[in-house]
């Protein structure tokens, strides 16, 4: 399902709602494009081969259904992944790092999740990325980095900040990127041990700020 139209994540970050409301002209086609890409997913989900992938994946759920668990998944960890891309980037040192690079994280569907939403994946690997490296991957590569992109200029023109991004990527489902917006001066030093929090908050299912 590679070949899929590219996704935006629903659960996009900004500082305000006035913030929101101002960046819906550009954030509109992305709603349209995840629109498209869910009856897509549907139709295959009913398909021969979509029958026989719900073999495959955790509580033979389709396609369909293993995206809606993503959103809901990225929607619980927004702040998680949101601290560990800002500092992966390492932008409290350069804000213009979020332009240059992407954080990817791979998941995992979890089999073990008991029904909690913040356990529906697992992360098996991570990796900061330069965009111009990842520009030459495989679509939906191009396309994602190109809306992410035309998110960063308005935003910049706009003087709302930047915007930064993880890509969370849990194959067969295609790349979705996770925008976090309206970054501007970071007034505290990059937590080295981001990788070992995030995946440590994630397998427990648990949100960010809550206690161990």
């Amino acid at each position: 399902m590679s070949s899929l139209k590219t996704q935006m994540s629903k659960a996009a970050k900004y500082c305000s709602k006035e913030c929101q409301k101002a960046d819906w002209k550009n954030h509109k086609q992305n709603c349209q494009n995840n629109a498209s890409l869910a009856d897509a997913l549907k139709d295959h989900a009913a398909s021969p081969l979509g029958m026989i992938e719900r073999l495959m994946l955790p509580d033979g759920i389709s396609l369909y259904d293993l995206d809606q668990r993503l959103e809901k998944w990225v929607r619980f960890h927004n702040p998680t992944l949101m601290g560990a891309t800002i500092h992966a980037l390492r932008l409290p040192e350069s804000l213009a790092r979020a332009r240059t690079h992407v954080l990817h994280i791979e998941l995992l569907p979890r089999w073990d999740h008991g029904g909690a939403v913040g356990k529906y994946f697992r992360v098996v690997r991570t990796k900061v990325v330069e965009v111009a490296q990842a520009q030459t991957w495989a679509e939906p590569w191009p396309a994602s980095l190109s809306a992410l992109r035309e998110m960063q200029d308005q935003s910049e023109s706009m003087r709302r900040g930047y915007v930064a991004a993880a890509m969370v990527e849990s194959p067969p489902l295609a790349v979705q990127t996770v925008p976090f917006g309206s970054i501007k001066k970071l007034d505290y030093p990059v937590v080295q041990r981001w990788e070992e929090v995030l995946i440590k908050d994630v397998e427990a299912g648990r949100k960010f700020g809550k206690p161990a």
